[in-house]
């Protein structure tokens, strides 16, 4: 599906709204004031299980034949896509085993299980977890969904794009950036395809932590780039080696580039988020909203488009910021 468009996101979304929580847009004068801006903050942490991944999930899932759904499901995820998965899987009474690192987030790990997935942990220094998910797709002939790489996951990850076009016609503005949290690059590529169709003078880039900051660098290289080893970030949700094989090349055609963020900063971002807009959002959820609290381009007197792309942070590390 090389061809991959806005049309597969309408498609998605026609498929799956009665599904979805439409999140809302919101807007804050302190932070307004703060940047000389208008920023418009997508709240996707409010999403069921607590990040965007539910859409793309549930679009996937929701395309599965008869046959398909009772060989039963595998994924593997840091926590957000395994969430999604399993809480898709328990409302279609489908099996399902979910691949997490064991240094996942407790939230993410009890969550995962409290929605009836078997999860098997494994060491992220000492295993591949493709590889393990690979070897139970083969073995048991369950159905892999793939956490980002994937035309129906990214497909169904836009359908917040979708989402933000409709509020944004409802208050008759045009948005002029855009930043989206990265990983594999499922959601900003979703997302940045719709916008891109609706605003086509939109500038959009992808906001990944220091040290993962592999689409920023494909980006400007202009072919998929691994991350140097041996780095670490709290922002656990947006921690992948390179960018996906599907996700990139649509990117490539919907970003101007891509923004970097420290750690301390994200951390200061989760602060502001919770003080200003009462939300609480977990580090990787918050890497969009730093680009612009830090101030890492220019947002003077533009309108822009913020994700917030999920909630699913530990209590006791949210205490102690």
């Amino acid at each position: 599906m090389s061809d991959f468009n806005y049309l597969n996101i309408e498609t998605a979304y026609e498929k799956i709204k009665h599904l979805l929580v439409k999140t809302p847009l919101i807007s804050n004068d302190y932070i307004n004031q703060l940047l000389e801006a208008k920023i418009y903050f997508k709240l996707e942490n409010l999403q069921k299980t607590g990040s965007f991944k539910h859409r793309g999930a549930t679009y996937k899932i929701s395309k599965l034949s008869k046959e398909q759904k009772l060989k039963g499901l595998v994924a593997y995820s840091s926590g957000n896509h395994a969430q999604a998965v399993a809480y898709a899987a328990l409302q279609n009474n489908i099996s399902a085993k979910i691949i997490m690192p064991n240094n996942a987030p407790k939230i993410k790990i009890e969550n995962t299980r409290k929605y009836k997935a078997e999860v098997i942990l494994y060491d992220p220094q000492k295993e591949i977890r493709e590889e393990i998910g690979n070897e139970i797709e083969k073995k048991e002939n369950r159905i892999l969904i793939k956490p980002y790489d994937d035309y129906d996951i990214i497909a169904g990850q836009g359908t917040a794009g979708y989402e933000i076009t409709k509020d944004l016609e409802n208050l008759s503005i045009t948005p002029d950036i855009y930043l989206c949290c990265c990983g594999g690059g499922g959601l900003v590529a979703g997302t940045s395809t719709y916008l891109k169709y609706k605003y086509p003078n939109l500038t959009s880039y992808a906001v990944e932590p220091y040290g993962f900051d592999d689409t920023k660098i494909s980006l400007f290289n202009k072919k998929i780039t691994a991350n140097k080893p041996g780095f670490q970030s709290i922002c656990d949700a947006i921690i992948t080696p390179q960018p996906g094989q599907l996700t990139f090349p649509i990117n490539l055609k919907t970003l101007s580039g891509g923004i970097v963020v420290e750690d301390q900063e994200v951390k200061n971002s989760i602060k502001i988020l919770a003080e200003h807009l009462k939300i609480v959002v977990e580090p990787g959820g918050a890497v969009a909203a730093t680009a612009a609290l830090s101030k890492k381009i220019d947002l003077k007197n533009k309108i822009v488009v913020v994700m917030i792309s999920g909630g699913n942070i530990d209590l006791d590390i949210f205490r102690n910021l």
